[in-house]
């Protein structure tokens, strides 16, 4: 992997919190059209009550990401990549996200992970596993 895909993907986490700050979901969609390719397969950890589970295309993802944030009040939901890890055509990447929580008003926090797969410089999959561990396995790494 590439240091561009590492700074690819630390502009992405920063455009959607970009559009997690301005409570826009769209606001997100120019970087998903310039990096990620129009029928892009997303698939959620699916230990949430995420709803489906895998979308596609870019629609798909903003509409799960828009899902998500109905969770939390609004301009309090947030992402942080805590690494960049090599993994061939994929990166993997460890994170934490969350927000307050939109009935409750609690502050939620949750680590997951996210492995990227990258052709030709776009995003072709990513998926959100539990744990590095999983995450590693996904790619043929280990811990």
């Amino acid at each position: 992997m590439s240091q561009e895909n590492v700074e690819l993907a630390r502009r992405g986490y920063a455009a959607l919190n970009d559009a997690y700050r301005a409570d826009d979901i769209n606001a997100f969609l120019p970087f998903l059209q310039e990096f990620w390719h129009p029928e892009v397969v997303f698939e959620p950890a699916g230990v949430l009550p995420e709803g489906p589970a895998a979308v596609q295309g870019w629609d798909g993802v903003l509409q799960f990401l828009g899902g998500q944030m109905q969770a939390f009040e609004k301009r309090t939901m947030w992402m942080e990549p805590l690494e960049y890890l090599d993994a061939g055509d994929c990166l993997v990447v460890p994170y934490r996200f969350g927000g307050r929580a939109r009935h409750t008003g609690i502050e939620m926090e949750f680590s997951f992970v996210h492995v990227f797969t990258m052709r030709a410089g776009k995003v072709v999959h990513a998926k959100a596993l539990a744990t590095k561990g999983q995450a590693l396995d996904a790619v043929g790494l280990s811990e």
